[in-house]
């Protein structure tokens, strides 16, 4: 599936952008203000995207990429009047490298009320390139993709500070915490390993 507008494309990713993504799951983490949380590495992802001896993908991505028409404007500018597009590049030859602008890591679930289910872990667009609706473009992909694929709803958390509430209440979507009351609860590796060791004893 892809999605394009004037400036960037949504695509399915390629085991050659997971570099690219790994790095772009760091950025994320260290937004949200967990800079050591990521624990993946490029053979994870391509593990468990599939992408490596056939084996079955439990996570699907989606990258946003610039369209080879934007990179060749933001190099022009960037020659034209020594300007640097994005602002953390350092050279024109860079630009090229920094194709690859957003991404979305998603998986389908399961509701024993409405059935199939679309979850999305992560979704992600570099500061530098946001305000220019490039969110919402790779956002609306994504419900597309779900209803496509027969998904009854389409999750996602968000923490609490994150001004990005906004944004997803303008595309539509309920927070559960204040409607449902939905608490979200989590066993990490080392709870669950003392849990099992309990059991067995």
């Amino acid at each position: 599936m892809a999605s394009i507008n004037s400036s960037v494309i949504v695509r399915n990713a390629k085991k050659e952008d997971l570099g690219a993504i790994l790095a772009m799951i760091q950025e994320l983490a260290d937004f949200e203000k967990m800079p050591s949380g990521p624990e993946l590495t490029v053979e994870d992802l391509a593990r468990d995207g599939g992408f490596e001896n056939g084996g079955p993908a439990v996570f699907q991505s989606m990258v946003l990429e610039l369209t080879e028409e934007e990179q060749q404007r933001q190099m022009a500018k960037t020659e034209n009047n020594k300007e640097k597009l994005p602002s953390s590049s350092s050279s024109t030859a860079e630009l090229l490298t920094r194709k690859l602008v957003g991404y979305a890591i998603f998986f389908y679930s399961y509701s024993t009320w409405q059935g199939k289910a679309f979850f999305l872990e992560d979704i992600y667009v570099k500061p530098e390139y946001r305000q220019f609706g490039y969110g919402r473009t790779l956002f609306q992909s994504l419900v597309q993709h779900a209803l496509q694929n027969g998904c009854s709803r389409f999750d996602f958390h968000v923490l609490a500070w994150n001004p990005a509430k906004e944004f997803y209440r303008r595309m539509g979507a309920e927070n559960l915490t204040e409607t449902e009351e939905w608490q979200f609860f989590r066993l990490n590796r080392e709870k669950m390993n003392q849990l099992c060791q309990k059991g067995s004893r």
